[in-house]
C-alpha cells in the first residue's frame, strides 16, 4: 500500500474544526455549524415526499457537493481559507436546495392562486409528454368525473399527477425559495443560523443571496462582492462561494444519485426525470482534481445522450467563466487557475458519435426568422403596418385611460353604480372621458418619391426599459409579468389587442428603418432609431427633448410605389366622396392612406385626427357606448331600441358591441354587406357570420383574447374561435327577436310599407312552432301582408296540378309536404321541371294534398326535424317528400318503402337524392335518423362521409361500407354479421357512435354494448334489405329478357 494511499483527504468540514480551535473567538461559529448540519439533515429528508422522482437532493447530495469542493480547491488551497469562508462554504451546500422543502399549506395556497392555475395550462404544451399528459388529466379532472369516467383509479392517477406537476413549479422556484428561507433566518424549519444572534445577520443574508445564485447565470456572480467582513477579524470572499457552489453542485454527476426503487413504489416518472436518473447511470468515469477535469459517460439513448451533452455543455461554460474570472472570484491567497476540462468523451451504446447527429437539431437563423416575418406570407397587404402601428398607440391609450381611472381622476363621469373599476362597463362613462385620449396620423411629402407618415398617441409612452422588451420580437404584454397583471386588472373591454409581440417589426416590410419618440410619465424622453435585421437589426438610444408631454410618436418614410395597387372597396368610396381630381391631383396617395383608416378605425373608442402637412384634413369620432339610460336589459345584455327595428346592444358576459337590423325583404343567401366583423374597433375580415337569413349584424369584439382569435396578421380569424364567435352572435340576436318582438306586434300601430316587410322576414327567421303561434295570435296583422306560394294542389281527380297559394294559407301540417331535393329539378338559370315532379306525383298514391315547390319559402320552413318521409322513385327519377312537425323531440318516420329505399342508398353509389358532390362515392355513407333507430343516432357524423340528409336530429351512420358489401356479399347472415362486427373499424364506430349518441329521450346515454347489439341487429335488416333487392333485379331482368 503506497502513502498516497494512506493518506485521508483533508476535509472542508476538518478544518473549519481546526481553525476555530485554535482561536477562542470562532468556537461559536463551529458550534453553529454542528448544530445547523443535525438540523438540516432532518428537514432536507423530507425532500422525497414531493419529489420521489428526483434523483437525490438529500444529505448525501449536499456531502457530494461538499467533497467536490473539496477536490476542486485541494488540501493547500483549503488551508487558505478563512473560518467565515469555510462556515459559509458548508451552510450553502446543505442550504441550497432547502427550498424543495415544502409546506402543504403553501401548497394549499398556491394551487388557487391565478399564477399557478396558469402554470397547469402552461404544462399542457410542454416538451415533456408525460407533465403534458398529467396536466391535461389535472385540467379535465372535473370532466372526467362528472362523465364518471376511470372512477375506480382516479385517486391514483391524480396522486402521481399532483406530484409531478408540484415537483416542476416549485423546482424552478426552488432556488430563490432556499434563499428566502435562509434570509427568513431559518424559522420556518426551526433554524437557527445566528446561534442565538451571536453571527451578524448581514451574513445570514449575504448566505441567502449566495444560495439564490446557483441557478441563475454566472454572470450574476460578478454582482456580488469580491470580499467582505467576516464572522470576527476574518474576511469572506462572497463570489468565491457562490462559484464553489454552482461547480460542487454541477458536478454531482456519479451514478450513484439515484434511488431505482422510487420508480417501482411511485409510478411511472416523466420523460424528463427518467432522462436525467439515465444521465447518472451513464457515467464511466469522472476525474476532478484542482489541476483537471475529466469525465466520459456511454448513453443508452439518444434522449440521453442529448441530456448528457447539456450537461457537458453546461460545465464547458462554467470552468470557461471561471478561468476568464478567477482573479476577481478567488481569494488573493489562493493562487494558481481554474482546472482544465480535460479530456470529456461521449458514447452512444459504446460508439463515440463523431459526427454529432444524435445532438442535431433544426434551428433558423435569426436573419432568415426575421425575413419570414416580414415577408408577405405572414402579411398580405401593404396596409398592415399601418393597421399595427395604430394599434400599438390604441392599446397605450387604453392603458392610460385605465391609470386615470383607476387614480381616480374620473370618478365624477363615471356612473354611481359601479363598486368595482374591473366591472366597469363602457356605457357607464362619459363621452368626454373618451375624447381625452386619442390618435393622430399625419403624412407629409418627404422628396418626389416618398411621404412620411407619422403616428402619434397621448398613451403610456415607452421608457428606455420598456423599448428594450419591444425590440425583443415576439414578447408580447403578455410576456412581461408586471404589465401582465396591469392588464388583468381591467375590464375585458378595455384590454389591449397586442398579442403576438411583432407589431413593429410589419414597418420593414416598407422600409428599412424607423424613427420612435416616447416619452413615459417620470421618466426623460427617448429617441430611437430602429433598423431592420436584413440592415444590421440595431436599435441607436439616446435622450431626445422633442416630447414635452407623455405619449409616444412613430416616423416612418415609405414609398408612394408602395400604394400604386389600387385601392379596396371600403377605401374607394371614401375616396370618391373627398377626392378632386383637379384640386388634389398630386396626393392620391393621401386620400388611399386615408379611406383605408377609415375603412378599418371607425369603430375605435379614440377620437383619430389626419392631417397632411400639418393641415387637419378629416376626424374619426370616437365611437363608443354613450353614457345613457338603456331602456332595455337584463342579466347579460342592455340595449336600446333604434327606428326601424334596429337595436344597438352590449353583451356584458363577453364584452361585446352589437347593432343589429332586419332586412326589409327576406333572402335565401346572406347579404354579405351586412354583416361587419370588428375586434375591440379594427375592422377584420368576416369568414364569420350571423347565420340568420334576414338579419343584418354589426359586432365588435372586446372580450376576446387576441392570440386564441386573430391569425398571425390580424385580419383573419382562427377556424378554432368561429364557434365561439357564432354562439356569441347568435345568443344577441335571439336576444334581439325576443325584444323586437314586442315592439314590433302591436295591434294599433300605424305600420309603413317596409315594416310589413321587416315583419314578414321575422316570422321567416323564427321556428316553425313560433310561426304557427305568430299567425294565431297576430291574425289582423298578418292579414295586410302577402306573399305568393308555389305549390302542387291534388284536384278531385287525384291528379296534382300547380297553382298559388298566400303562405298563410298552406300550414297545414296534416296535408302538406315539402319537396326536399327541389334542386335537382331546378336547373341553375332555368325554371323548376314542374312536369317531371307532377309525373312522378300522378303516378303513386300520395297521401298528402299540397306539395311546396317555391324554394325560398322552402327555406323558410326550415325545421329541425319533420313527420313523415315518402321517397317516389321511378327509373332514374327520384322525389323527396316529408312533412314538418312542431314536436320536438321526435324522429321522422318513414313509410316501409320509403325505410328500404335509405337502407340501400347507405350501400349504393350516390344517386340525385344524395346531399354529396363528390363524382365518387365516400367510403361510409349516412342517413338522417328515422324512428326506430335512436339508439344508433348520432348528433354530428364524421368527415368525409356523405348521406341523404332531411330535417332530423341526427344522423345514423352506415356499420358497412361499400366495399365491405361488394367484398362480403356471398357469406350467409350469420357469417356476414360476423365478418362485418370482427373488423377495426367497426370498434371504432361503435366508440364514435358512443361519444357522440343523441342520447335517451328522457335524458342519459346508452351503453356501448346496447349500441352493439342494436348495430348487430340494423346490420341484419341491410342483409336481408339488400339480397331481397338481388332477388328482385334478377326477377326483373328475367321479366325483360327477349324469350
Amino acid at each position: 500500500m503506497t502513502t498516497e494511499e494512506l493518506i485521508l483527504p483533508y476535509k472542508l468540514e476538518q478544518h473549519l474544526v481546526e481553525i476555530c480551535n485554535s482561536n477562542e473567538t470562532y468556537h461559536k461559529l463551529w458550534a453553529a455549524w454542528d448544530i445547523n448540519k443535525k438540523m438540516c439533515q432532518d428537514v432536507l429528508s423530507t425532500v422525497v415526499m414531493n419529489y420521489p422522482h428526483y434523483t437525490n437532493h438529500d444529505v448525501s447530495h449536499c456531502e457530494a457537493i461538499i467533497t467536490n469542493i473539496e477536490m476542486l480547491l485541494g488540501e493547500k488551497a483549503i488551508r487558505a481559507l478563512s473560518q467565515t469562508d469555510t462556515w459559509l462554504l458548508l451552510h450553502a451546500a446543505y442550504l441550497h436546495d432547502i427550498g424543495m422543502v415544502i409546506e402543504c399549506k403553501k401548497i394549499e395556497r398556491n394551487w388557487e392562486s391565478r399564477e399557478f392555475q396558469e402554470y397547469l395550462h402552461e404544462m399542457e404544451d410542454s416538451n415533456d409528454d408525460s407533465m403534458a399528459k398529467n396536466a391535461k388529466f389535472i385540467n379535465s379532472l372535473g370532466d372526467k368525473l362528472g362523465k364518471k369516467e376511470n372512477v375506480s383509479s382516479w385517486p391514483v392517477h391524480v396522486r402521481n399527477a399532483v406530484t409531478i406537476l408540484i415537483a416542476e413549479y416549485y423546482r424552478r422556484q426552488h432556488a430563490e425559495t432556499s434563499g428566502s428561507y435562509v434570509k427568513d433566518m431559518g424559522s420556518m424549519f426551526h433554524l437557527d443560523f445566528s446561534f442565538n444572534n451571536l453571527i451578524q445577520e448581514r451574513l445570514i443574508q449575504l448566505l441567502g443571496d449566495i444560495i439564490c445564485l446557483h441557478t441563475q447565470s454566472g454572470r450574476k456572480i460578478l454582482d456580488l462582492d469580491y470580499r467582505t467582513n467576516g464572522f470576527n477579524a476574518d474576511y469572506a470572499h462572497p463570489r468565491f462561494i457562490a462559484q464553489m457552489l454552482r461547480m460542487g453542485d454541477l458536478l454531482d454527476a456519479d451514478n450513484n444519485r439515484f434511488n431505482s426503487t422510487n420508480e417501482f413504489v411511485f409510478g411511472e416518472i416523466p420523460d424528463s426525470s427518467k432522462n436525467h436518473w439515465e444521465k447518472h447511470k451513464s457515467a464511466r468515469h469522472i476525474l476532478i482534481t484542482p489541476d483537471i477535469i475529466e469525465y466520459r459517460a456511454d448513453c443508452e439513448s439518444e434522449q440521453v445522450y442529448r441530456e448528457t451533452r447539456n450537461f457537458l455543455s453546461w460545465l464547458k461554460e462554467e470552468v470557461e467563466f471561471w478561468a476568464l474570472n478567477w482573479k476577481s472570484i478567488m481569494p488573493a491567497n489562493i493562487n494558481g487557475s481554474a482546472p482544465k476540462l480535460g479530456k470529456c468523451e461521449l458514447l452512444l451504446n459504446g460508439v463515440p458519435d463523431i459526427q454529432g447527429l444524435s445532438d442535431l437539431q433544426f434551428s433558423i437563423s435569426p436573419e432568415k426568422a426575421f425575413e419570414i416575418i416580414e415577408g408577405s406570407n405572414l402579411y398580405e397587404d401593404r396596409f398592415v403596418f399601418l393597421r399595427e402601428v395604430i394599434q400599438n398607440a390604441l392599446d397605450a391609450c387604453k392603458v392610460q385611460m385605465w391609470r386615470d381611472l383607476s387614480e381616480g381622476k374620473y370618478k365624477s363621469w363615471i356612473s354611481e353604480n359601479v363598486k368595482n373599476l374591473k366591472e366597469l362597463q363602457p356605457f357607464e362613462i362619459e363621452k368626454g372621458v373618451f375624447n381625452n385620449y386619442g390618435i393622430e396620423v399625419r403624412m407629409y411629402s418627404h422628396d418626389n418619391d416618398h411621404i412620411k407618415v407619422v403616428v402619434k398617441d397621448n398613451g403610456i409612452g415607452l421608457s428606455a426599459q420598456q423599448l428594450k422588451k419591444i425590440c425583443n420580437v415576439g414578447v408580447s404584454y403578455s410576456g412581461d409579468k408586471e404589465r401582465k397583471e396591469e392588464i388583468e386588472s381591467m375590464p375585458l373591454w378595455l384590454r389591449p389587442t397586442a398579442g403576438f409581440g411583432i407589431g413593429l417589426q410589419s414597418i420593414f416590410l416598407v422600409t428599412k428603418e424607423f424613427e420612435i419618440y416616447s416619452k413615459a410619465a417620470g421618466e426623460d424622453a427617448i429617441y430611437a432609431k430602429v433598423t431592420s435585421r436584413r440592415k444590421n437589426g440595431y436599435v441607436q438610444v439616446t435622450k431626445s427633448d422633442k416630447l414635452k408631454h407623455q405619449g409616444t410618436e412613430i416616423h416612418i418614410i415609405v414609398s408612394k410605389k408602395d400604394f400604386d395597387d389600387g385601392v379596396t372597396e371600403g377605401a374607394f368610396l371614401y375616396i370618391k366622396g373627398n377626392y378632386d381630381p383637379f384640386f388634389n391631383k398630386d396626393h392620391m396617395v393621401y386620400y388611399v392612406i386615408f379611406g383605408e383608416l377609415h375603412m378599418i378605425m371607425e369603430h375605435t373608442y379614440f377620437l383619430t385626427n389626419f392631417f397632411w402637412n400639418d393641415t387637419l384634413i378629416d376626424t374619426i369620432q370616437a365611437n363608443c357606448l354613450e353614457k345613457i339610460n338603456f331602456r332595455i336589459s337584463n342579466e347579460r345584455y342592455i340595449a336600446r331600441e333604434l327606428p326601424q327595428y334596429r337595436m344597438e346592444l352590449w353583451d356584458k358576459q363577453t364584452c361585446t358591441k352589437f347593432d343589429i337590423c332586419l332586412q326589409s325583404n327576406y333572402t335565401r343567401f346572406i347579404d354579405r354587406h351586412t354583416d361587419n366583423y370588428f375586434f375591440r374597433g379594427i375592422e377584420i375580415q368576416s369568414n364569420v357570420s350571423s347565420r340568420r337569413v334576414g338579419v343584418g349584424c354589426t359586432a365588435d369584439f372586446y372580450g376576446l383574447d387576441t392570440k386564441e382569435v386573430l391569425a398571425f396578421d390580424r385580419k383573419k380569424i382562427k377556424a378554432g374561435a368561429i364557434k365561439q364567435m357564432h354562439e356569441i352572435i347568435d345568443d344577441a340576436i335571439d336576444f334581439y327577436l325576443e325584444e323586437i318582438e314586442k315592439s314590433m306586434f302591436v295591434e294599433e300601430k300605424n305600420r309603413k310599407t317596409n315594416e310589413n316587410s321587416q315583419i314578414y322576414t321575422y316570422w321567416a327567421i323564427v321556428s316553425l312552432k313560433k310561426k304557427m303561434e305568430l299567425l294565431t295570435k297576430y291574425k289582423r296583422i298578418f292579414e295586410n301582408i302577402c306573399v305568393p306560394v308555389d305549390i302542387l294542389e291534388k284536384n278531385s281527380n287525384n291528379m296534382f296540378t300547380e297553382t298559388s297559394m298566400d303562405f298563410k294559407n298552406v300550414l297545414d301540417m296534416r296535408e302538406i309536404a315539402i319537396v326536399g331535393n327541389l334542386r335537382v329539378y331546378n336547373h341553375i338559370g332555368e325554371q323548376i321541371d314542374i312536369q317531371a315532379i307532377e309525373n312522378l306525383l300522378n303516378g303513386e298514391k300520395v297521401p298528402f294534398s299540397k306539395i311546396i315547390i317555391t324554394e325560398r319559402f322552402i327555406e323558410e320552413l326550415r325545421n329541425e326535424t319533420c313527420d313523415k318521409i315518402m321517397v317516389i322513385s321511378e327509373g332514374e327519377k327520384v322525389l323527396l317528400l316529408y312533412t314538418l312537425t312542431i314536436q320536438e323531440k321526435e324522429l321522422p318516420e318513414p313509410d316501409e318503402d320509403t325505410k328500404k329505399y335509405l337502407i340501400k342508398s347507405l350501400l349504393r353509389e350516390p344517386e340525385v337524392l344524395d346531399c354529396g358532390s363528390f363524382t365518387r362515392s365516400a367510403a361510409r355513407k349516412y342517413i338522417a335518423s328515422i324512428r326506430g333507430y335512436e339508439i344508433i343516432s348520432t348528433t354530428d357524423r364524421p368527415f368525409c362521409t356523405e348521406g341523404i340528409i332531411y330535417p332530423s336530429l341526427g344522423y345514423i351512420l352506415s356499420p358497412i361500407t361499400i366495399n365491405q358489401w361488394e367484398n362480403n356479399k356471398h357469406l350467409g347472415e350469420n357469417k356476414f354479421v360476423e365478418k362485418i362486427c370482427a373488423y377495426e373499424e367497426f370498434s371504432n364506430l361503435l366508440d364514435y357512435v358512443y361519444e357522440n349518441q343523441l342520447g335517451q329521450p328522457e335524458g342519459g346515454k346508452y351503453s356501448k354494448h346496447k349500441i352493439k347489439e342494436e348495430y348487430e341487429r340494423f346490420i341484419r335488416e341491410m342483409y336481408r334489405i339488400m339480397k331481397e333487392d338481388e332477388v328482385n333485379n334478377e326477377h326483373e331482368k328475367n321479366d325483360h329478357s327477349p324469350p
